[in-house]
């Protein structure tokens, strides 16, 4: 039909003549409670599948919702640090604004805005993550051993389970299959630059350090049960963040991220499968295109996406159950180190060189931006 295949007359066209020329943080209007009803059912379906599998999945898993004592000093750093990245969010979205994530722009056929709030939140984490690794604050969860090769098929699993279910959630739009393909999506994104699927593979990877080292493990270890910490990263770093950031159906879809990224982690404890997972969430451009015409057409975009990524929520945490039942992990959780410490050994000089790598990224955007405001 015509509404599958030309945007919405709603979809928001985003102006960059100045720094300052952003879009609204509640993006996804009209507001409203109606919502497909094909998507309501197919949902509906999933739910009432995930909850079963579930059930009989959690006993087994007393660490993911119950605790026996609660470290109320163990867990004060990683909730700090929690605090002091929303409110560098915040300090960045009062003077930058929001804007439209790239990925988003892109799929709307709209030019990426600069998005300066996002760019602080994409490379001060890695940052942080970079140092406490290199000055020995903090170890890198990657235990090199085939459990853990293991566990890196499921990123390329979910994917591809994903992708499907998303489109069979969306029934309102076409949908080719090289949309759900995950080589055609890749050689898409990154077919022209190999060196640049790596540097955004690095990326990724360092985020997720953060994310995983510094929130969730220290959480974990300090008693809080995964799904409290997972729904408390998802909040925070997800909901957030990413609303300020990019708008708040970006903080909806990055709310079950950052959740199913916390619950993958709890699997393996290797940052491994989760930057793996990251890094291809990224690599999917043919299927957001898609995606985001699906979620435009929506009577409710805002509710729209609610409903999908409730849905997705829902479906992973009955799946990662069902594996956790199953598979050991990879590694132990690993506590925060002695630091701080010259660099020695192989992923403190890594961690170093991401430093430099992040460093260098952060000074060039801020010159940018600091170009922008002297022109404006």
């Amino acid at each position: 039909s015509a509404s599958a295949l030309t945007p919405s007359p709603r979809t928001p066209v985003i102006r960059m003549a100045a720094a300052r020329a952003t879009a609204p943080v509640f993006d996804g209007k009209p507001y409203s409670a109606e919502v497909l009803p094909a998507t309501v059912g197919r949902s509906s379906a999933v739910l009432a599948g995930s909850a079963a599998l579930f059930a009989a999945c959690v006993p087994g898993l007393p660490d993911w919702w119950s605790t026996a004592s609660l470290d109320p000093g163990a867990c004060s750093v990683p909730l700090l640090t929690m605090a002091a990245s929303s409110a560098l969010v915040a300090a960045g979205w009062s003077a930058c604004g929001t804007d439209l994530h790239p990925i988003t722009a892109k799929a709307r056929g709209v030019t990426p805005p600069k998005s300066y709030t996002f760019q602080l939140l994409g490379l001060s984490a890695p940052l942080l993550a970079s140092a406490a690794v290199a000055s020995g604050w903090q170890p890198l969860p990657v235990a090199g051993s085939g459990v853990e090769l293991a566990h890196a098929v499921l990123p390329f699993a979910l994917w591809s389970i994903d992708v499907r279910l998303l489109r069979w959630l969306n029934p309102h739009v076409s949908w080719s299959e090289e949309s759900v393909s995950l080589p055609a999506n890749y050689a898409a994104e990154h077919g022209d630059s190999p060196v640049g699927a790596v540097l955004a593979c690095v990326g990724v990877v360092a985020f997720e350090v953060y994310v995983q080292q510094l929130l969730a493990a220290p959480l974990t270890l300090g008693g809080s049960p995964v799904l409290g910490s997972a729904s408390l990263i998802a909040l925070t770093a997800g909901l957030l963040n990413h609303a300020l950031a990019n708008g708040l159906l970006n903080g909806l879809l990055c709310a079950e991220f950052y959740w199913t990224v916390s619950l993958m982690f709890g699997l393996s404890n290797s940052v491994l499968p989760v930057g793996i997972y990251h890094h291809l969430m990224y690599s999917m451009p043919t299927f957001v295109t898609r995606y985001q015409l699906a979620v435009d057409e929506a009577p409710s975009p805002a509710a729209h996406t609610l409903l999908l990524h409730a849905t997705l929520a829902a479906w992973h945490c009955a799946a990662f159950a069902a594996v956790a039942r199953l598979a050991p992990p990879a590694m132990p959780l690993l506590a925060p180190l002695d630091g701080p410490s010259v660099p020695a050994g192989a992923a403190a000089w890594a961690g170093l060189a991401c430093v430099g790598l992040f460093g260098f990224a952060a000074a060039s955007i801020a010159s940018d931006y600091a170009r922008g405001e002297e022109a404006a």
